[in-house]
């Protein structure tokens, strides 16, 4: 039963909601708030609220939290419409540093973080005073491990926690949006390397994942905003006519001439940059001299992500399998649940899906 494997005893005696405390997934980003939550059932993890707040503009920039009391009262509207008490929250990546670090083989996680503390200073431009860490075990070989480290400022998330502290949330983890994308779309039977491009508004993630541990991650300032300017520029329509067309027609159908200049001009700068990281990654050489696993696969998520054309241009420019990913892929199967929300939709909830299953995976 694809999607349900390790979730199985769960899906099938699934926990009082007091014993399970139940955590909502809440992503936050420059221009909205993302709130799904999910309970347990026969069929696995089954969505049960989606929920959206916009932001204004000036509220979080770059993924800094510029007005606590603006994102704090958007917080409190969500609060006030649902009934889940605690929230597995994601940190954007702008501001985070994300690196990995082969160790001692110990047991312990005190040793683990002593390790991680004294890296510190040769991997993240964060001072000790003001860094907050935790990793992933990528993988066990022998006396080494290799894990993968997540470093974010302390008066970043400061700016985050207050603004949950008085919207009556209670915050039980912070965690790396990438981290939280890899563990929705990727399959916990995958084992190598995939690359993941969260398609949104404003901005572009960039995630390289070996299975569903981030070990690489960065941010291009090219979103789907641009395209839905280009098309209402043309068109003389509205931003949600725009994302029709976008839909339907893509940069395969587009019409006039002028738009599909400026559409295909978008997205060559976007497979640029995805290139250029996939470049990198493909020829870098491990300590022996050896290459390192390739990337395998890509997945396409993101409320911007159903451009028309858009995946087979990336899979033609990179030689690559390309696909949009499946946000529900370890936490249901299609062919027995289907969410009440469509798929366009579903691309917008891949982080909180990834925060859900935090829980559970």
């Amino acid at each position: 039963m694809h999607g349900l494997h390790t979730n199985k005893i769960a899906a099938l005696f699934p926990p009082p909601e007091f014993l399970s405390m139940p955590s909502a997934g809440i992503d936050i980003s420059d221009t909205s708030i993302k709130y799904l939550d999910a309970q347990y059932t026969s069929k696995g993890l089954i969505p049960r609220v989606f929920d959206s707040v916009s932001l204004k503009e000036g509220v979080v920039v770059d993924g800094v939290v510029r007005d606590t009391d603006a994102l704090s009262a958007a917080l409190k509207e969500l609060y006030a419409q649902n009934d889940r008490r605690f929230a597995n929250v994601s940190l954007p990546e702008e501001l985070v540093y994300l690196y990995t670090l082969e160790i001692p083989t110990v047991h312990g996680d005190k040793e683990i973080m002593q390790v991680i503390e004294f890296s510190l200073s040769e991997h993240a431009p964060i001072p000790a005073e003001n860094a907050m860490y935790n990793y992933d075990i990528i993988r066990r070989r022998g006396e080494i491990t290799e894990i993968s480290v997540t470093v974010f400022p302390k008066d970043v998330v400061k700016g985050y926690l207050e603004a949950f502290q008085k919207s009556g949330f209670q915050v039980k983890v912070f965690e790396l949006e990438a981290r939280s994308l890899a563990r929705s779309v990727t399959s916990t039977a995958v084992e190598g390397v995939s690359m993941i491009i969260d398609f949104g508004r404003t901005r572009t993630g960039i995630t390289i994942a070996l299975g569903q541990i981030p070990i690489f991650s960065t941010t291009v300032k090219i979103g789907g905003d641009a395209f839905t300017e280009s098309i209402v520029k043309h068109h003389k329509v509205s931003d949600a006519d725009a994302d029709t067309i976008k839909l339907q027609q893509g940069i395969v159908e587009c019409t006039p001439e002028a738009l599909c200049q400026d559409l295909i001009t978008t997205t060559q700068a976007l497979v640029k940059e995805i290139q250029r990281h996939y470049r990198y990654w493909n020829t870098r050489k491990d300590e022996e001299g050896n290459n390192i696993a390739p990337i395998e696969r890509i997945f396409l998520c993101g409320g911007a992500v159903g451009v028309k054309g858009l995946p087979e241009h990336v899979s033609d420019v990179l030689h690559v399998p390309v696909e949009i990913g499946n946000v529900w892929e370890n936490m249901f199967s299609l062919d027995e649940h289907i969410p009440h929300v469509s798929r366009v939709d579903s691309w917008r909830y891949a982080t909180a899906a990834g925060l859900l299953l935090r829980d559970v995976l």
